[in-house]
Parts: structure tokens; sequence; C-alpha cells
């Protein structure tokens, strides 16, 4: 496959809009039921404001559209990252801060006031667990002294994925080629951050 600096998907004839794009044959010649079972396994919780949630269907449709172009993976990966902006600055809002704010002013402040922990993201919500099996584990196999871990701090994932946050956004607004088959983790990421910071719904 030709380098995306040196190759042109040029606009598609009318006749093959509905035909799936061919650098899905050679990326993983994934069909459309299950590249739209994939993505509809990102959805949002009920309490997210309509203002947000429609700024992250706007990135899982363009996801799913990619089906038939697939540089519009680029467009998806934006566009998520503007429901998380729009989210943040959502919150900000709800708790009287300025959302005029810098976005990155902005998720200080969600980092410093805990809006973010580790346990509300799905990648790390069982480390804790997973840390007490390893050490019953090592004494089960008679370890007697525990090796020393260190403490689990509660906004690791977090922090990191702010910086990766920050630095994808600020490539993407500054025209770089971000092209990838699988936006699992970009959208995972993205979906548990928006929705820890919305209650959700009683029931």
């Amino acid at each position: 496959m030709n380098s995306p600096a040196t190759h042109v998907d040029s606009f598609k004839p009318l006749a093959l809009v509905l035909e799936r794009d061919e650098s899905w044959g050679f990326l993983d010649g994934r069909t459309l039921e299950q590249h739209h079972g994939l993505i509809a396994g990102y959805a949002l919780h009920a309490g997210v404001p309509a203002s947000v949630e429609q700024h992250y269907e706007n990135a899982r449709n363009t996801w799913l559209y990619s089906f038939f172009c697939y540089r519009l993976v680029q467009v998806a990966i934006l566009q998520v990252h503007l429901a998380g902006e729009a989210a943040i600055k959502e919150r900000a809002r709800l708790e009287g801060i300025n959302p005029r704010k810098t976005l990155m002013e902005l998720l200080d402040i969600a980092l410093e006031r805990r809006w973010l922990l580790d346990a509300n993201f799905e990648i790390t919500a069982d480390r804790s667990e997973q840390e007490r099996k390893h050490l019953e584990m090592l004494r089960f196999m008679g370890v007697i002294q525990e090796p020393f871990v260190g403490p689990l701090h509660e906004q690791d994932y977090a922090k990191a994925l702010i910086g990766a946050f920050r630095m994808i956004r600020n490539a993407l607004a500054h025209g770089e080629v971000i092209l990838k088959p699988n936006l699992g983790w970009e959208f995972l990421a993205v979906r548990d951050m928006i929705n820890q910071l919305f209650p959700v719904p009683q029931q």
C-alpha cells in the first residue's frame, strides 16, 4: 500500500460509494457487520448531556463510515478528541468554572479536582484486585518478604491519558496524518473519560 503522504484517495465514483474501501482488505478483512458490531460497543451512558453525546456520536458514525472510505478514520480520531474536549468544557461549566479556559488548563483542573480516576476506566478498573491476587500468589509460593511494588496511585492512568490526549489533539490540529485500522483504544479511553464526568441517572 502506498504511503499516506504520497497517495491520494480520490472522491469515490457514485457506483462505488457503498463498496468497502479496499484498504480494509489489506488490513483485516472485516465485514460491515463486524465493523458495526465493534463500534456499537462503545456507547455513552444516559447521563451524558446531549451536546456532548452528539459530538461523540459524530465520531462513532465517522468511524462507521470509514468502512466505505478508510481515510475517515483520521476524522473519527479528531472527532472523538473533540467530544472529549466538549465534555471537559461542559463539566467545567456545570462546576461554575469558565469553560473558555484553554483545554490544557481544563484538563489540569479535571485532574486536580479528581473528576478522572483510574478506577472509573475499564482498562484499569480491576488493577487493585489484580495486585491483591498477585501478592496472594507470592505468599502461596512461599515468598516470605513481599517485594516492594509501591503505592497504587488513583490517577496514574488518568494522567498518562491526559498527556496522550494533549499530544494527539495537538498533532491532529496541526494536520498530522494518523491512520490506523482499530480505534478501539481511543474510543474506550474517551468514552470512559466522558462517562465519569457526568453522573449516571438513577433508576
